[in-house]
Order: structure tokens, then sequence, then C-alpha cells
């Protein structure tokens, strides 16, 4: 997996809030916009986060290929005019054709036709041409009925999904299974009525379609539509043994295939609990054993899976054994945002000792990518780790968490010399630092608690889960929207001993997201209070699915 330096700054950034951290340090124990509900608690509602969220489709099945019926003799598709004439000619030989396989074997003469002459245009034109084959193809059957015979029904089911009409694909693949049990290519078949099904969100009736069929490197397709129907009815086991399955089998595909393909591997691999060691291991047979493979293997389980799923310990620990399997032969643009990464994650972990660590790694690894990274891309990292350095001294200042100090003071001076491009940003920068020593000198034990604005900052690093949780509902349902309540209840050690939603944990729609959340929100881990009491916490999540989320 190689990545462009650009691509993967935008990428680290855009993850777990914004990259200049929270405004404005200021002195200790400061305690902000709190509710006391008794002698050093605290409570306070954090302004509504907006969740956007994607809902995945299965989109490396390709196509199933157009079947054509070319005229006897004719060796090679007649083209311009000459096209125009046979179609006028074989739409009237179709139309005076009584006999039902006579006019089926018209029907596909005369959609192949048109199939041809719609490669010749482009448009609305095109796209009329596929219509009249397609609508040749329907009426052919229609006539059949019953009888319809299976090319028919492979050609047709070919055109509709080519289309886009799922529900008239569903019907011709399903009739094709159904009439033609023991066709040499019924699994194919069966494949593509599973897959029309899944375009519609019909999960449960895709599921019934493949799920008691047994899975071959050798049936591709079925094992990935296996695959997708069973990650939407919540078998992640299944789903990842089926999706390895399919990957085996497409081994050698290439392209935008391949991209897709590569894509739904690793969302499989992040999503459905399989373990990173369960990951490498089964993977390798796929993406290979080299050290180079390996890299590109572990650092996308890093970058893609993990990430995007909010695995963050599974983040860090697939970016470190990608840095130790490649050694120093780790591309220069990739080293700053593997090591920023990894300090983004760890900032989710509550462990600002270690990324401080891996922030100081990605800033020393930047002078190492001379002039293949831009000074902007070089000044984005930097700032980046300034809102940290930010971050952590509020958490400091207003918790007196003492693990916050250290790691704040040191970015600070770690990043003030490098914001050449950003005068402003490095002024502020070094007002900041130096209130940072003020506080600490004027810090007294005892004191100390959790802050909104604060608080709003850390807590927006947990996005990504939720958003994580979110799109796990869209599989089910696409226009799935909503709000999710989330109330927190904190120890003074900064563990989350509670948490409850509304709407409560339930298994479909936004109750099944909310258990989702809930259950990543008790691992949360927040700052220690200087001061001892609860601190209570109310979240609350505005989720919207695309406007172009696809139709149910």
């Amino acid at each position: 997996m190689r990545i462009t330096f650009v691509f993967m700054v935008s990428a680290a950034i855009g993850c777990g809030g914004p990259a200049e951290g929270p405004k404005a340090p200021t002195g200790g124990g400061g305690s902000g916009d709190v509710k006391p509900a008794a002698p050093g608690d605290v409570s306070f509602d954090v302004v509504a986060q907006e969740i956007k969220g994607l809902v995945f489709e299965p989109e490396a099945m390709g196509s199933p290929g157009m079947p054509l019926a070319e005229p006897k003799g004719q060796r090679e598709p007649q083209t311009g005019a000459k096209l125009d004439a046979l179609i006028k000619k074989q739409q009237q030989t179709f139309t005076n054709t009584k006999d039902p396989v006579q006019k089926e074997a018209q029907a596909t003469l005369l959609a192949t036709m048109l199939y041809h002459k719609s490669k010749e245009l482009q448009g609305d034109d095109q796209q009329q041409r596929l219509k009249d084959a397609r609508q040749v193809l329907r009426d052919a059957a229609q006539v059949s009925g019953a009888k319809v015979d299976d090319i028919t029904l492979r050609i047709l089911g070919s055109y509709e999904l080519l289309l886009g009409d799922y529900p008239a694909a569903e019907k011709a693949w399903s009739m094709l299974v159904t009439n033609y049990p023991k066709d040499k290519d019924e699994l194919f078949n069966r494949a593509w009525w599973a897959f029309s099904l899944l375009k519609q969100f019909k999960n449960a009736e895709a599921l019934a379609v493949v799920k008691d069929q047994k899975l071959d490197d050798k049936q591709p397709e079925l094992a990935y539509t296996t695959a997708w129907a069973k990650w939407r009815t919540g078998d992640d086991a299944g789903a990842w043994q089926a999706i390895l399955t399919a990957a085996r089998g497409w081994k050698d595909v290439k392209g935008s295939l391949r991209d897709a393909l590569d894509r739904d591997v690793y969302l499989f691999a992040g999503r459905t609990n399989t373990s990173m060691t369960d990951a490498v291991t089964q993977l390798s047979s796929v993406y290979g054993k080299a050290k180079d493979q390996q890299y590109d293997l572990l650092a996308a389980l890093g970058l893609k899976a993990y990430r995007f799923a909010g695995r963050w310990n599974d983040g860090v620990a697939a970016i470190e054994k990608a840095l130790a399997v490649a050694g120093d032969k780790v591309p220069t643009t990739d080293r700053p945002v593997l090591f920023y990464e990894e300090a983004d994650y760890t900032v989710s972990l509550d462990d600002p000792v270690a990324a401080e660590k891996f922030a100081k790694q990605a800033l020393e690894s930047l002078p190492g990518c001379g002039q293949k990274c831009s000074d902007k891309d070089k000044e984005t990292i930097v700032e980046s780790i300034s809102g940290m350095a930010t971050l952590f001294h509020v958490l400091y200042a207003t918790a007196n968490d003492v693990r916050y100090y250290q790691p704040a003071h040191d970015l600070y001076e770690a990043t003030i010399p490098l914001l050449t491009m950003n005068d402003a940003r490095r002024a502020e920068s070094t007002k900041y630092a130096a209130t940072l020593e003020a506080t600490l000198r004027g810090m007294k034990a005892g004191t100390g608690t959790h802050e909104k604005g604060a608080m709003t900052s850390l807590l927006g690093h947990h996005n990504q889960e939720v958003q994580a949780c979110y799109e796990l509902g869209l599989q089910s349902n696409p226009k799935l929207g909503g709000t999710v309540i989330v109330n927190l209840e904190v120890e003074q050690s900064g563990v989350v001993k509670g948490a409850s939603t509304d709407p409560k944990a339930g298994l479909a729609d936004l109750s099944l997201v909310a258990g989702c959340v809930a259950e990543h929100a008790k691992a949360w881990k927040l700052p220690k209070r200087g001061q001892a009491g609860t601190t209570r916490i109310k979240l609350t999540y505005n989720m919207s699915p695309p406007s172009s989320a696809p139709r149910k």
C-alpha cells in the first residue's frame, strides 16, 4: 500500500476533532459550565456533535457479463447504417413471431443488436437503446411465462443489473435459479440473485438465498455476496471467513474491482471483531508474506481498517508492526503520518506520554521527507501536533491531571520553532507555553475538575467510534437518522462507571446504534480529577445518512 504524503496528511487530520485543539488555555482548576449536584460533583451537556455516516455496499462484483446472440453466419457485429437496418428488420421479425420459443430466440437477437448499437452512442441515447433491449426481453419472457428459457432470463437479469433496476433483477435471477436448479452456473446465478437483494437492503432474504451453500475459492461471487449478507445480519465470524474466501478467489483481480475488494477486506477486518493476529495471518495468503507485502498489509490495517472502526489499540499495534517489518525501508513520505496517527490514536486511549513520544517521532521524521513533502504538508503535521499540545495543556489546567503537563510542555517546545509559515500561530503557541508554566506554579493540590470545553475536545476524539456504530445501523436501514443521547457517569479517576442512552440499547435502528455507542463509551477514559467527586456528562449525537443514501 503506497499512499501519498498529501493523502495521508489529510486522512490523519480528518479524524478526532479539530487539528487546532481547544482555544485559550487558562489557569488551573477551572470548572467551566457545570451544575454541581453534590460537593465536588459536576454535570454538563457537551455541544451536540454531527455524525455523518457512510452507507457501505458490495461494489467488487463488477457485472455478470452480457451474453450475446449474434445472427447465424455473422462473424463480426455490424455498425452504423447497416446495423440500423438490421435492427429495423429484426424488430419487425420479433413483432410478427407468435411462437413463444421462437419469440424468445428473436428477442435475444434483437437485444444483442441493440446492445451493439448502444456502444456507438452516449448519454440518454445509449441508455434508451439498453432500455429498448431490456423491454424486448421482458416482452418475450412475459409471453413464455413460467416456461421462459434460461438464456432469456440470464440476459434479462444482466440488463436489469446494468440499468440498476434491482427489484426486476431479483425477479429474473430468482426465476433462473428456481426454474433451472441443475444449471452448471447455478451458484453463479444464485450469487447475482443475492446481490440484487443486497442492493435493496433485503438482507435477511439475501442470506436465505446463500446460507446453505458451501463456499469455495472457485466461486468468489457466491462467497462475496455471502460475506455481505452475513455481515449485515450480524454474523461477523461467518462474514469474515466468506470475504477471505472471495479474496482468495479473486486474488488476481485488478483495477477498480481490486480497489473495491481491498476496501471491503479492510472494512470487514476492522468491523467483524476479527483479532489483528488472525487478520494478519489469514490475509497474508492473499496479500503475500514478503517484507514489503507485510508492510503494506499492516499499514493498511492500521490506517484503514482499525482507524475507521475506532479500534485505537489495534491501530497502534498494526502500525508498530508495519514499522518493525519494513525497518529502514519504510518510505520517508510514510513515516511522519504513521507516527502522527499513532499519536492521535493514543490521545483517544488517554495515554498522553505515548502520544508525546509518537508525536515527536513524527516531527523528527519530517526532515527525511525532503522535497517529496511540500512545506505546507509538513506545516500541517506541525500545526496538528501543536494543537495536541494545547489540548494536553487545557486538560492539565482544568483537571489537574499531572500526566498531561510534561507532554504539553515538551510538544510546545518541539513545535514552536517549526511553525515557520504562520506567525500568528507561532505567537499564540508561545503565549500558551508561558501560560502553561504559570499554571504549573499556581496549581494547588485537591483542585481541578472536568470542564465542558476541555471534555468536548477530548471526547471528540471518539467520534469515529460513534460513526462506526452508526454505520452498522445504516447497513440494515440506509435512511436511518436521528439523535442518540449518551449520559456518562465518570469517577474521579477518569473511569466511566456508567453509560446510559436514549433511545435505550436494542436490536434495531437507533437502539442498535445506541447500544453499540454505550459499549464503546464504557471503555473511554478521561483525565483524573484533582478534586474528589463524580462527573456527569450528557453527549448528544445528531446522525444523518449521506444525502444520496440508497433506496431501500
